[in-house]
């Protein structure tokens, strides 16, 4: 017994037998309880979780699982610690291990979360950013979990009181040249996020005009480019960049459809005649549905032109698809020119007309009109 007592009270660089064994007895305590939860507690969440209907409650006891059973081994390191007499020195290093340990559990088990957590947004950033909703997440779950790693980093050198932003700025100085090689890709992505986020100038489908592309179909919009049918066919690829700084026209989101269109008539044409044919024009539009007549709707005469006296009309479509309007201009433009011929009218054309002077009998050139050609050759 004297013998045992011996052994239990000599000691090693100031520890005795005894520290050490129930420090030791204690951490396997709690190193089996940290089985024990593994094995009841968490089998038994995990059972629970795969009776219900959603991937949430499954994906956060998987994240939760690890840094769970991490805590038992910090929590019986810390009674181990406290079992054993350490002088200041010691003492104070595995306080700040123990502390350094606390501070990257916290920080491991939120950047374990945030892959389950974002599910939760997923709504909000497709209402938000629509056909880029997931390559949006993707890069804030990226800068989260960056930050997050940044931060926990911090967190463990504060323990020991080194002070990391001097470290940092010279990284950040360091990183410069990588920052101004790549500024054109954070151009086109802070681009993207002013297109999509901000602006809504267009969407996925739309018939946009502007500088940079002329005209063409949005067929896909990325953080980075956005991508247009033109009309060829052809598919054109935009640095978000580029068109977030150019004047965008959006044809699709037109409210109606605008005909404008002059109708040169003859000069021979009679007042009565244009009487006739501007009221049968302005009646045949009114009659007509498919024109907007609560918007501008004009026709009138206009101009005294060198070949013909122009009536300018001047309204709306309800429609804005370019078929169906193209359509409507058609059938419009036939009944305009049957409006015409009923009146007994005729479309005017570009001529010219040449006076050639005659001498008359007594050989003096006659001023009067001889002959009148015009550039058709009649």
């Amino acid at each position: 017994m004297n013998e045992l007592k011996i052994v239990w009270t000599s000691d090693f660089f100031g520890i005795t037998v005894g520290e050490m064994a129930t420090a030791a007895v204690v951490l396997l305590i709690f190193i089996l309880m940290r089985k024990f939860f593994a094995r009841t507690v968490i089998a038994r969440l995990k059972r629970w979780a795969s009776l219900t209907e959603t991937d949430f409650d499954d994906q956060l006891i998987k994240a939760l699982q690890q840094p769970l059973m991490f805590i038992f081994f910090i929590i019986g390191l810390s009674f181990s610690v406290n079992w054993i007499s350490f002088g200041n020195q010691t003492e104070e290093i595995l306080v700040r291990i123990i502390k350094s340990l606390i501070a990257f559990t916290i920080f491991w088990t939120g950047f374990r979360l945030v892959d389950p957590i974002s599910i939760f947004f997923d709504r909000l950033l497709t209402r938000l950013a629509g056909p880029v909703a997931h390559e949006l997440k993707n890069y804030l779950l990226k800068f989260l979990k960056v930050f997050l790693i940044g931060s926990g980093i911090v967190a463990v050198l504060a323990q020991w009181g080194i002070n990391p932003w001097p470290y940092f700025a010279g990284i950040g100085v360091l990183s410069l040249p990588f920052a101004f090689a790549a500024k054109d890709a954070v151009s086109n992505l802070f681009g993207g996020i002013k297109l999509i986020l901000i602006d809504r100038a267009f969407s996925v489908g739309d018939w946009i005009e502007a500088p940079s592309i002329g005209h063409g179909t949005v067929e896909q919009i990325t953080l980075s480019t956005v991508k247009i049918r033109k009309f060829s066919k052809a598919i054109q690829s935009i640095p978000n960049g580029v068109i977030a700084n150019a004047a965008i026209t959006n044809w699709s989101r037109m409210s109606n459809r605008r005909v404008k269109m002059d109708i040169g008539l003859i000069y021979s044409t009679t007042s009565d005649q244009f009487e006739t044919i501007l009221n049968n024009i302005r009646t045949y539009i009114s009659e007509d549905d498919r024109v907007d007549h609560n918007v501008t709707e004009m026709v009138h005469l206009v101009a005294f032109n060198a070949s013909s006296v122009d009536i300018n009309v001047y309204y709306y479509t309800k429609t804005t698809d370019w078929l169906s309007w193209r359509a409507i201009v058609e059938e419009h433009m036939l009944a305009f020119m049957k409006i015409v011929e009923n009146a007994g009218s005729g479309f005017a054309f570009p001529s010219q007309s040449i006076y050639i002077e005659k001498p008359n009998q007594s050989g003096k050139r006659n001023h009067n009109l001889a002959d009148q050609i015009d550039e058709s050759g009649t």
